[in-house]
């Protein structure tokens, strides 16, 4: 009976070789298809998913490990500077805590600068420039830690010289904006004892010389 059957399908290929061509097409392109869509669910490990864990405020490093314990990977997408959290610290991530994804989905960061922001000088520190115009410049770049020192000068409250640690600061130079700046600044003539009570040398050997005259 078995052999019937397939005598019978013999015979209808070779009385209908369209049709039995545009059968096999149908069911070649069917396998294809299915092979390909098995293959791309191994792939991409179609049914295998994660959850995003809270990495938010952790440092680079753990979040890393948590991440990779959930079968997920880590990017940094941004940098920022905040001196508010430790360098290296996760302030975002993307997807958010709690999504669903594919297990292998690489979770972008966005971490506190490693290093502290640098900042360039652009203007005179000193010569013609006030105690007042050096500090309000440096502190809109960013720098807050600033020290002033009085010494002697000609011109009282100008500038004489800007250094960082035992560096003179020049237009150019780049310090980081966490640096502490120190102003020397005038702090005008010196003036003698003498003439700031009003005597100097003359007045005073004249008034030895009429004590000498009256004895």
């Amino acid at each position: 009976m078995a052999n019937n059957k397939n005598n019978q399908i013999v015979n209808f290929i070779r009385k209908h070789p369209l049709i039995s061509n545009i059968v096999l097409i149908i069911l070649t392109g069917f396998l294809l298809v299915w092979g390909v869509m098995v293959f791309l669910d191994f792939w991409t490990m179609h049914g295998a998913t994660a959850v995003v864990p809270q990495i938010k405020h952790s440092t680079y490093a753990q979040a890393e490990a948590v991440l990779k314990a959930n079968k997920l990977s880590i990017e940094i997408s941004d940098s920022i500077y905040d001196r508010s959290m430790p360098p290296g610290t996760v302030v975002e991530s993307w997807p958010k805590a709690g999504a669903v994804v594919k297990e292998g989905r690489q979770v972008y960061v966005t971490v506190t600068a490693f290093s502290p922001k640098q900042v360039t000088i652009s203007m005179p520190l000193s010569g013609n420039v006030s105690s007042r115009q050096a500090m309000s410049y440096l502190r809109g770049i960013g720098i807050t830690d600033i020290r002033v020192e009085n010494v002697p000068s000609d011109f009282a409250d100008l500038v004489v010289a800007a250094r960082y640690g035992d560096t003179p600061l020049t237009v150019g130079s780049v310090i980081p904006v966490t640096s502490t700046v120190t102003l020397s600044v005038g702090s005008g003539p010196v003036q003698a004892v003498d003439s700031i009570y009003g005597f100097d040398e003359d007045s005073t050997m004249m008034s030895g010389m009429l004590d000498f005259d009256e004895e």
